[in-house]
């Protein structure tokens, strides 16, 4: 924990209010079990209205769950604290290793980016994908929810399992990627 304390020192010395409070903005989108029970019923009832959309559809949100799933199971037999109150600027009461939301935003992003047609040059989207799950990484180490190996090994959780289920669906049928038309 050496680095990942001198890393939380050095964040907690330069915190600034706009900062926190981006940051405290992606850590209640991303930690909010409503807002995901409403993203996973939201994304359930546009695959069943738009048929040509449900495998990939079902892909992200397969991803997404096993990703949480299994770090959660993770975060159980690991059982390492929080960072301490003193680098921190909010407490959770439960185990840290993998986070959790690291691993869902990962897995999220692989399957959103294997499943959408995006249009011309994919590397634009997978850099927006990319920058997405940092943000809300970084700010849970911004804020010390997290130490900085918390949220690598949450990546890696969520890139392998978001991956699994890419690779799965992609075996199951035709391809994902169909152009979207109006």
């Amino acid at each position: 924990m050496g680095v990942d304390l001198e890393i939380m020192r050095l964040l907690a010395r330069h915190r600034n209010p706009v900062a926190t409070s981006v940051a405290r903005w992606a850590m209640n989108i991303g930690t909010n079990d409503r807002t995901l029970v409403l993203v996973v019923l939201v994304s359930l009832v546009v695959a069943v209205v738009v048929r040509r959309w449900r495998r990939g559809v079902l892909t992200v949100v397969g991803s997404v769950v096993l990703a949480e799933v299994v770090a959660r199971v993770f975060k159980h037999f690991i059982d390492r604290p929080r960072p301490p109150r003193e680098v921190s600027l909010v407490f959770v009461h439960s185990s840290a290793m993998p986070s959790t939301v690291a691993a869902m935003t990962a897995a999220g992003a692989v399957a959103l980016y294997a499943v959408v047609p995006w249009p011309g040059e994919r590397r634009w989207a997978a850099c927006l994908l990319v920058l997405g799950a940092v943000w809300v990484g970084g700010a849970m180490v911004y804020l010390g929810a997290h130490w900085p190996s918390d949220v690598l090994a949450g990546w890696c959780v969520g890139l392998i399992f978001g991956g699994v289920v890419v690779r799965w669906s992609r075996r199951s049928g035709r391809p994902m990627r169909e152009p979207i038309q109006p």
